[in-house]
C-alpha cells in the first residue's frame, strides 16, 4: 500500500512537471473563481499540457477566524469543485476523492497545498478583509487592503500559522509560480481593477488582483486575464450549453462542500445569478 501511494504521488508530480503551460487562478475567497472565472478554469484543467494553480489568498472567514469550520467548509467547496472539473474532463482516470495534501515550506512560511492530477491548490488563509477593506475585530481590523496601502506592516493568517509582510507575500507567491511554471506560457487570472469595468467589487478581490499584478512584472511576457466579478450579476449571460452545464456543476460541487460542513450552501438566487457569465479582458506583460 505504501508503494502504491508513493507511485500515485510520483505520477501526480510528473503530470505537473511535464506541462508546457501554466495558468494561475487567483481567488480572494475559496468560492470566487468558480463563479467568475469559469469556464476558463475548466478549459485549463482539461488541457493535459497545462499545470493549473488555484491560489486562494484569504480564508474568506467573514471575521470568524478558525473559531468555527466556515474556513474549512469554503476550502472543501473549492477542492470539490476542482475534483469535479478534473473528473469531468478525464472520467476514465477514476481518481477518486483523495488529494495529495502537503505543508510546503517556502522561505520561512508554511503553505497548505493540495495536488490533484494537473492541478495544485494553495490556501494562504489571510484574514477576510470585509467588503470595504475595514477588516473584522477578530483580526484587529487588519486586511489585505490595508497591507497593500501601507497602513499596516504585517498580517497574520487566520489560522495563526504565518505572518506576512507585503514583500513576504510577493516572495512566497513568486516562488510558488516559478516552481510549477516550467513551460513557455504563463497566464494569470485575476479580478479587474478598473472601477468602470468592474464596479463595486470586494476589497479582497481587488487587492488580491493588485498584488498579483505587481508580481506579474517579474514574469515578462505572461498574460494577465482580468475579470469583471460582482458586476456580472447585472450583465447578460454569455456562457452557453455545454460550458454552462460545466459551470453549474462546478458551483454545485462547491455548494455541497459548504452544506456538508454545516454551513449555508450558497446555492441560492443571488449566487446562482452569477452563473453563465464570464467577462474577461486580456493583455500581456511587456518584456
Amino acid at each position: 500500500m505504501k508503494f502504491f501511494y508513493t507511485s500515485i504521488c510520483i505520477l501526480l508530480l510528473s503530470s505537473l512537471s511535464l506541462a508546457q503551460s501554466t495558468s494561475v487562478f487567483v481567488a480572494a475567497h475559496p468560492d470566487d473563481w468558480q463563479l467568475f472565472m469559469n469556464p476558463n478554469a475548466y478549459h485549463a484543467v482539461a488541457d493535459s499540457n497545462h499545470t493549473v494553480i488555484f491560489l486562494h489568498i484569504t480564508a474568506g472567514d467573514a471575521g470568524a477566524a478558525m473559531t468555527n469550520n466556515y474556513t474549512l467548509a469554503r476550502e472543501e467547496g473549492s477542492k470539490r469543485a476542482i475534483r469535479f472539473m478534473v473528473n469531468a474532463a478525464w472520467p476514465e482516470k477514476r481518481l477518486g476523492s483523495s488529494m495529495n495534501e502537503q505543508r510546503k515550506r517556502v522561505a520561512d512560511f508554511d503553505i497548505l497545498s493540495y495536488t490533484y492530477r494537473n492541478t495544485v491548490s494553495y490556501f494562504l488563509r489571510l484574514p477576510d478583509g470585509n467588503v470595504d477593506g475595514a477588516g473584522y475585530p477578530t483580526h484587529q481590523y487588519k486586511s489585505l487592503q490595508k497591507l497593500m496601502n501601507g497602513e499596516i506592516e504585517t498580517i497574520q493568517s487566520a489560522d495563526g500559522t504565518n505572518t506576512f509582510s507585503k514583500l513576504d507575500l510577493e516572495l512566497v507567491i513568486s516562488v510558488l509560480i516559478k516552481e510549477h511554471h516550467v513551460g513557455t506560457d504563463l497566464s494569470i487570472h485575476i479580478a479587474d481593477t478598473d472601477p468602470v469595468i468592474n464596479p463595486g467589487d470586494h476589497s479582497d478581490h481587488l487587492n488580491s488582483s493588485k498584488l498579483l499584478q505587481q508580481i506579474a512584472q517579474s514574469f515578462p511576457g505572461c498574460t494577465l486575464n482580468l475579470y469583471a466579478e460582482y458586476h456580472t450579476r447585472t450583465l447578460p449571460n454569455n456562457v452557453f450549453p455545454k460550458e454552462y452545464e460545466l459551470s453549474v456543476g462546478t458551483w454545485g460541487a462547491t455548494a455541497s462542500g459548504l452544506s456538508d460542513f454545516g454551513h449555508y450552501s450558497t446555492w441560492d438566487e443571488v449566487h446562482n445569478s452569477w452563473l453563465g457569465k464570464q467577462y474577461v479582458r486580456s493583455f500581456k506583460v511587456l518584456n
